[in-house]
């Protein structure tokens, strides 16, 4: 069964549900009334025949006349004494006669239902009689009125519930449609997109804000991301592309130039091989930074660990002066400065910032160490030529290089200060650069403690 059949099939059951409890409590209820208002007002007619018997029971009135100027249309009047026989019987009609004649000594009110299956209103009150005797007034009335009026309200509420159906399909109708419509949108849109390859949004203005529309801007969302995604992914294949290309060419010139004079001239035999040599290093280097890159944003799932930050620089420092032969020096303004960490990505920030301030300077690099309310900082400082205002806002694009030329010549891919990047904001912290040309570039790295 289609969701919408469901949606109209359960609203409308709902509803004839609930008319129907609100109809049978109605018709209960008017019941209830009609029949306790029947009863009083027989009780009162019996009440004031009593009074009429004691005061001309004495007189010399004939009896039975008095009775037959009280008796119902359409019910009985007896008078039975405490053998249960009748004294008088007074009707109308020879039906009646077919009720039960009870005695009794406490006075009663009763709804009692005939053979005839009409219910009748039983008054049943004990008085003194001429002879002294206490018998048994009792006055049962047909109530032909309250069936008829139950009657016709039975048949007025069958006719208002029959009624209502109508619009309660109409309404259940409208609602799944409201309901669905967005639904159906949102499958149609997936459905084309999925068949098509695109990425179409849904369209969200003039629409109420509610868990559909919640459910269509969260769709919209994703959309976004997904295109996001794709966009990166495309930029990263053509960067990756467009960057190997040239090494591949230089391996291909160079392997033409060895097939054509390497046997007859060692210097281009010489040249030839140092130049392969060193692009295949450069291919390595780069193609494991992209491994890394793409590893690192694919999966951004940290070992967080208390870490000593200030050991870890130390031992980086100590790799990087031994490998460049470099005066690196370490100002840390505590001895243990601890935060809660990926130890090995981390690091993996600090070897790229400290290998950058080698390879794009020749003097001395610093790296200092700082704690304030709630953020470690790491800046690292070296002297060399800077970076142009220009080329700020592009160096942690991937393979970006601020001197292209100087940078193969370093082997530098413009891959890592993306990923040091990308891991400083994994831990939510940042990463910023202050560089002025002729005077050094610094790279501060802040880092929540916990």
């Amino acid at each position: 069964m289609k969701l919408k059949t469901k949606i109209q099939v359960y609203a409308t059951l709902v509803l004839l549900i609930t008319i129907l409890c609100i109809n049978t409590a109605i018709f209960l209820l008017f019941n209830k009334i009609t029949v306790d208002a029947e009863v009083n007002r027989v009780k009162a007619e019996a009440d004031t025949l009593m009074e009429s018997l004691a005061t001309n029971m004495n007189t010399g009135v004939n009896l039975d006349e008095l009775l037959k100027a009280y008796v119902p249309n359409q019910g009985i009047v007896r008078i039975i004494n405490n053998e249960e026989m009748t004294i008088h019987t007074v009707t109308k009609k020879s039906k009646y006669y077919n009720l039960s004649a009870d005695y009794i000594q406490k006075e009663t009110h009763d709804i009692v239902e005939g053979q005839d299956g009409m219910r009748y209103a039983v008054i049943s009150t004990p008085m003194i009689w001429e002879n002294g005797e206490v018998v048994t007034l009792q006055v049962a009335e047909e109530l032909i009125n309250l069936e008829d009026t139950m009657s016709t309200l039975f048949y007025v509420l069958l006719f208002a519930s029959l009624i209502m159906v109508i619009p309660a399909l109409i309404g259940a109708r409208v609602l799944s449609n409201s309901l669905l419509r967005p639904i159906q949108r949102l499958t149609n849109i997936m459905t084309e997109n999925a068949s098509q390859g695109q990425m179409k949004k849904i369209r969200l203005s003039g629409r109420s804000k509610d868990e559909l529309h919640q459910m269509s801007s969260t769709y919209n969302q994703m959309i976004d991301r997904l295109r996001e995604s794709f966009t990166r992914q495309e930029q990263f294949v053509s960067d990756a592309s467009h960057e190997l290309k040239t090494p591949i060419s230089v391996i291909k010139s160079y392997t033409q130039l060895l097939n054509r004079w390497g046997r007859k001239k060692p210097e281009v035999f010489e040249e030839a091989t140092e130049a392969i040599q060193t692009e295949t290093d450069r291919m390595d280097a780069m193609i494991r930074q992209m491994l890394t890159l793409a590893r690192n944003q694919k999966s951004d799932h940290l070992k967080l660990e208390s870490v000593n930050l200030t050991a870890l620089l130390q031992d980086c420092v100590r790799a990087f002066s031994v490998t460049y032969d470099r005066d690196i020096q370490l100002f840390s303004t505590e001895n243990k400065l601890e935060g809660r960490v990926d130890r090995e990505k981390i690091n993996q920030v600090f070897y790229i910032l400290i290998d950058n301030a080698c390879k794009y300077s020749q003097d001395e690099v610093h790296v200092y160490t700082d704690s304030s309310e709630g953020y470690i900082q790491v800046k690292v400082q070296d002297f060399g030529e800077g970076i142009p205002e220009a080329d700020v806002e592009r160096i942690f694009d991937r393979f970006y290089r601020v001197d292209k030329a100087r940078s193969r010549d370093n082997g530098g891919t413009g891959l890592g200060l993306s990923i040091a990047k990308h891991i400083v904001e994994s831990h939510n912290g940042i990463i910023t650069v202050d560089t002025e040309l002729g005077n050094g570039t610094a790279f501060t790295v802040k880092l929540p403690k916990s």
